[in-house]
């Protein structure tokens, strides 16, 4: 037997040095981002120190090796650095900075932890982020990683749909089956084994489905179309108010930049009538509706986001350009909780992290910090729209353009209803297509005339 795993082993070794020489740098980089998300740690760890070791940090170790090889070799793509690059460096030294002046000692690496967040939610898919973004940048890379993430999305939707109908012996990694494991054991929650996550992911590959089966053949737009049904089920499975305000959004920005004309006026205006009756007429089941727990405690989670805000409001005009240091939201919140000028449930989130990735970076990092990431999705948003709107770029990449724009238009309710940071294979998923939108955008700039 020990023989059999030398012999792995090593033919692995071999392997991952003609990766390391010749591999797809952007193609690494999602295989680190899907199986973080569906193969991480809830599948296979193995405890080496403070730092488990999972499939996804060992792959993240091989993309590091690869991108430092090709990058020696002259094999990689160095781009002018643009505005967004920028604000990411800059936001990467805030919060850095922030972590360290707070004293948190390094040994602290248990998951949820503020090292552990710096590191997962914002260091890592920043590294993401720039070794695709050096990358070279063709059509066929592109089309590729739209049909990795459709493949993606249709095993999702099917693993959701099973979830909630109970043949579980069809649900495979088998720890999503496991109550014990993650969260929201219920709702559709697919290997992530968290419903936001598993949402957010769904409609991202659902939004790539789309760019790339329109630009195939009429069987490929077709098997589109009959797979759509799969997917709007898996989204309404998971029973998650951010997933289906994301999801709208994001139908409303291919709309809007999509089509042109009155068909973009008409289509704009049916989507928004049709939601807003939806909406308004049942707003109550909204607010409090059966998901894994009573419908009670779904309202209670509306709420408490009142308490949130007005804990966090609070923060801010104590410390208002600096913050308390990021990752001390959980203790810092704790004297506000006895406010008695307001009849908002402040104790309902004394357990709690905070649900909103802009105000605990207000609270935590302060103006600087809230400025620095607000101008990092500004700077994606104008990458991905000078893609669009550049009249010379080809069509495939003004494809990107917008499919980069209506994710982001998705990640931005998340980001409002959950703090991002601990769901850092999300983070890993946006900034990959931001590095993705940016490198094109890059790679366009340079060829254009001046």
């Amino acid at each position: 037997m020990e023989f059999l795993v030398g012999i792995a082993v090593a033919a692995a070794l071999v392997w991952g040095l003609v990766w390391c020489l010749q591999g797809d740098l952007v193609l690494g980089a999602l295989a680190v981002v899907i199986t973080g998300a569906c193969l991480g740690a809830p599948f296979w760890k193995m405890e080496l120190g403070p730092v488990p070791l999972t499939l996804d940090r060992l792959l993240l170790i091989g993309l590091l090796a690869a991108y430092a090889i090709q990058k020696r070799l002259g094999r990689t793509d160095p781009k002018p650095i643009g505005p967004a690059d920028r604000w990411l460096g800059g936001l990467l030294a805030v919060l850095t900075l922030s972590f360290l002046l707070t004293g948190f000692p390094p040994e602290k690496l248990a998951e949820g932890s503020p090292l552990w967040r710096l590191g997962a939610g914002y260091l890592i898919p920043g590294f993401l982020y720039w070794v695709v973004r050096q990358s070279p940048m063709e059509h066929r890379v592109v089309q590729r990683i739209g049909a990795v993430l459709a493949a993606l999305g249709l095993y999702l939707a099917v693993t959701g749909i099973l979830e909630k109908t109970g043949p579980w012996w069809a649900v495979w990694p088998r720890h999503i089956a496991d109550p014990k494991v993650g969260l929201h054991f219920g709702r559709a929650r697919g290997p992530m084994v968290h419903a936001v996550s598993f949402g957010f992911y769904v409609t991202i590959c659902l939004l790539a489905a789309g760019c790339w089966a329109w630009h195939r053949g009429r069987l490929v737009r077709l098997v589109f179309l009959a797979a759509l049904p799969a997917f709007g089920t898996a989204l309404l499975f998971c029973y998650t108010r951010s997933v289906w305000m994301g999801a709208a959004l994001a139908g409303l920005v291919l709309i809007g930049l999509g089509l042109q004309g009155r068909v973009r006026i008409v289509a704009l205006a049916a989507v928004v009538c049709i939601g807003a009756v939806a909406a308004l007429g049942n707003l109550d089941r909204l607010i409090a509706f059966q998901r894994e727990g009573s419908a009670a405690e779904t309202a209670q989670s509306v709420h408490m986001r009142g308490a949130f805000a007005y804990v966090s409001w609070k923060m801010f005009l104590d410390r208002p350009v600096w913050g308390f240091g990021f990752g001390r939201f959980p203790e810092a919140k704790l004297p506000y909780l006895a406010d008695r000028q307001t009849d908002l449930p402040l104790e309902t989130i004394r357990g709690y992290v905070h649900h909103n990735t802009f105000l605990s970076l207000l609270t935590e990092t302060g103006l600087l910090g809230l400025a620095m990431f607000l101008g990092l999705l500004a700077a994606w948003a104008r990458a991905g729209w000078q893609l669009l709107r550049q009249p010379l770029v080809t069509p495939w990449a003004k494809a990107q353009g917008l499919f980069f724009l209506a994710a982001l238009a998705c990640y931005l309710p998340q980001a409002v209803f959950h703090e991002m940071s601990y769901l850092p294979h999300d983070q890993a998923l946006l900034f990959f297509l931001a590095g993705l939108t940016v490198g094109l955008e890059r790679t366009v700039a340079r060829t254009l005339p001046k």
